[in-house]
């Protein structure tokens, strides 16, 4: 069971984004490695700039400390900042395919950029019997009810759906 948010929770959420807001993509790639590393040097490293950037980034006032300290109480709020900064250039590479040279590529996006849009379009599906004829069903009422009451019928009814659940491994 998950926690209630609390102002506090909130309020450091808020003050993370609008810290994100101000850092740029090798900032935030930082702050990120430095939640994995015990040093700002090993962070530095770990995504190939040089330590004093770091540094440097620190005495002109950027909050790369701010930043390592509120994105170790919620990495989800950093997550969804970096999927949205990347979300243009993500659809620019996904709409180049609609002019690849290889159809079946310009097919498979042109289809997905339409779906996204306008929905996927309705498939039907037609299910039929042996050898295409009818499919027979019938209600199988393994239990003789009819000596009970109304209030009994319900109670055996409700008893087994939740047999009936259980063994489709869904919750009682």
């Amino acid at each position: 069971m998950t926690e209630p948010k609390t102002n506090q929770d909130e309020s450091s959420i808020n003050k993370l984004s609008q810290v994100l807001d101000r850092l740029t993509t090798d900032q935030i790639r930082f702050i990120a490695a430095r939640q994995e590393h015990s040093t700002d040097k090993d962070a530095a490293q770990a995504i190939g700039i040089k330590p004093d950037t770091v540094y440097q980034w620190t005495h002109k006032g950027v909050p790369i400390a701010e930043a390592v300290r509120l994105m170790a109480f919620d990495g989800l709020v950093t997550t969804l900042h970096i999927r949205r900064q990347n979300l243009i250039k993500a659809m620019l590479v996904k709409v180049a395919g609609l002019d690849s040279e290889k159809e079946q590529i310009r097919q498979s996006v042109a289809t997905e950029v339409i779906e996204w849009e306008v929905g996927k379009a309705t498939q039907k599906t037609e299910v039929t019997g042996k050898d295409g004829g009818t499919i027979k069903t019938e209600a199988v009422m393994p239990v003789d009810l009819s000596g009970l009451t109304d209030d009994e019928i319900r109670a055996a009814i409700k008893a087994a759906e939740i047999i009936g659940g259980a063994q489709a491994g869904s919750p009682a």
